[in-house]
């Protein structure tokens, strides 16, 4: 899905989706908040070489137990991002990719080629060229 803004900077998003064992969730939850703690800086580099605008990460858990990890992606070239980081030498990209395979056995050089996903249903609030109702600012909360 490509979208743009009056002929600026065009970007595309791209989910990625994949199961969490009940095992693995509680050791990735330490492994996202280490990347938001001691290694952020080295994370957001490693996103601005790759040219990754933004991330972000959700796991929807299951009744079971685990949940199915799901992460958004918002760059010029998704999919280059990821190619160019399953070849990284970098160090940190190196250690992600180690803890990926740790965690979920993902080797991301190995990855197939990554496609869209199918986009069922979506509503948003701030449509260009709508205009919001007023709120009543004499409205009162009751008690």
């Amino acid at each position: 899905m490509a979208a743009g803004d009056g002929g600026n900077v065009v970007s595309r998003t791209l989910l990625l989706a994949w199961d969490v064992p009940p095992d693995q969730e509680e050791p990735w939850r330490r492994f996202l908040q280490e990347l938001s703690d001691s290694r952020y800086e080295q994370y957001a580099q490693s996103r601005r070489r790759l040219g990754i605008l933004t991330e972000s990460v959700w796991l929807a858990p299951k009744p079971s137990g685990g949940g199915v990890a799901i992460v958004y992606l918002e760059a010029d070239k998704p999919e280059c991002a990821l190619r160019e980081f399953a070849a990284s030498e970098a160090p940190f990209d190196s250690w992600y990719g180690t803890e990926m395979r740790r965690l979920f056995g993902f080797d991301l050089a190995r990855l197939p080629r990554v496609t869209d996903g199918e986009l069922l249903f979506a509503w948003s609030e701030d449509v260009p060229g709508e205009q919001a109702a007023p709120k009543d600012s004499g409205e009162r909360e009751s008690r």
